[in-house]
Formats: C-alpha cells, structure tokens, sequence
C-alpha cells in the first residue's frame, strides 16, 4: 500500500517531510530529477528535507521541480523565493542540457539507424533527414540558453547590472521544440514500410515519447519557475 498522501483530488502531496522513497513511489520519473541533481544512491530512509540538507540544495526549490514534472496543473507560488531557488534550477536545467546532448539525442539517433536497417535508401532517407534536422535545432536551442539566458541569470545573483524585462525578451525569442516530435512519430508509425521491424519501431516510439514529455517538462520549468523567478530579481535589482 502507498503510504504518501493525497489530496482530495487524489493527487500526491509533496511535502519537505515526505520521504524520498515515498517521492520516487509517487512518480518513478522523478528520478531523473534526484539523477540531474547528482543525488546518489543508496539515500536510505531519509525525509526529502534531509536529502536536500545533505546535498546543499533548497528544498522548496527542489519540491517546485518535482511538482511541475510530476502534477499537470500545478501553479508554482514564486513569490518569497531567493537566489538559491535560482542557482538549484540553474543546475538542475544544465544537468538536463547535458542529459539532452550527451546522451538522449545520440540514443535516439542510434535507435533511427537500427529502425531504417532494412529500408532502401530512399525509403530510408526522410526520416533520417527530419530527425538530423530536429537534433539539430534541439542542438541550437539548448546552445541559445547556454550562451544567452543562464550567463544572464548568473550575473544577476552575482549582483550585476540588470536589464528590465530583459529575461522577458529572451524568452520571446525562445522557441517551442516539443511539436515536431509528433511528425517524426507519425512518419513512423504511418509511412515506414513494413521491412522496418515493429520492436525496433515501437523501442524508437518510446524514447520519442519519453523525449517529449522530458523537454515539455524542462519547458515548463523553465516558464512557470525560473522566468518569473529571475524577473523578480530583475526588479530587486534595478530598485537598489
């Protein structure tokens, strides 16, 4: 039996004194979240309070990640939050921008030439081509926010020179790369001829799928949390 609480509407109430078992329990995607975070196994029978005492981490801000990955209309309240609220979803986002290229998008790469091995060329050549072109933009988008926005960020909590609205503008400038994963599945599961394995097709489906919940998720930690976050300090800043 589940031992973690719920709401009236039956949805897992993540608390600082739940304990991280019970949190992994509750959503076994969140271990991504203790992954991207260098938590380590075995943690024991540790409260996620004590995890994030041990590893130096803010609680809150740690408990606003897991809820945006794990509860679909969960609304983040930013106000009261601080620097180290920041500095935790800065080195949560890096981790997942590392996750993304180092691992993710080379395994799904290699998935897409296992699936088209019995293909003809022709055949063949679409869908390695839509996928490249997708890596590639997934490649640029992260390298935007590596170079752009998390530098900013940076330099506000080192209590540099702020630009109001600036994080408004980078975030205007920042593009959606969740749809397309949808074409590349329908090419899939509609189009590819029948010499291209089912197993090796449905093994490829999955990581797509997994792939585009991850970045909807990173997508909206990003919005709900760390942008309003940094506006904040945007203010603070420019008033002292």
């Amino acid at each position: 039996m589940n031992s973690y609480k719920k709401d009236a509407n039956n949805q897992v109430v993540f608390s600082k004194d739940m304990k991280l078992i019970e949190l992994i329990d509750a959503d076994h995607h969140l271990l991504s979240v203790l992954i991207r975070l260098d938590i380590q196994l075995p943690f024991g029978d540790v409260s996620v309070e004590e995890i994030c005492e041990r590893y130096d981490l803010s609680t809150e801000a740690f408990l606003m990640i897991c809820k945006v990955c794990s509860l679909s209309d969960y609304e983040p309240e930013i106000e009261g939050s601080d620097i180290n609220h920041i500095k935790l979803l800065l080195s949560y986002l890096r981790s997942s921008h590392r996750y993304y290229l180092e691992s993710l998008l080379p395994t799904i790469e290699h998935s897409v030439d296992k699936v088209l091995e019995g293909c003809l060329p022709r055949q063949s050549e679409i869908l390695r081509k839509f996928y490249g072109d997708y890596a590639e933009e997934v490649r640029n988008h992260l390298a935007y926010e590596d170079m752009h926005i998390f530098p900013y960020v940076e330099s506000l909590i080192k209590g540099e020179s702020a630009t109001p609205s600036r994080m408004g503008d980078f975030m205007e400038e920042h593009t959606d790369i969740c749809d397309k994963v949808d074409d590349i599945k329908s090419i899939i599961i509609k189009y590819l001829p029948e010499q291209c394995l089912t197993k090796d097709r449905s093994d490829l489906l999955y990581m797509l799928y997994d792939m585009r919940d991850d970045l909807t998720k990173h997508t909206l930690i990003e919005l709900k949390i760390l942008t309003p976050m940094v506006q904040a300090l945007e203010r603070r800043v420019c008033n002292e």
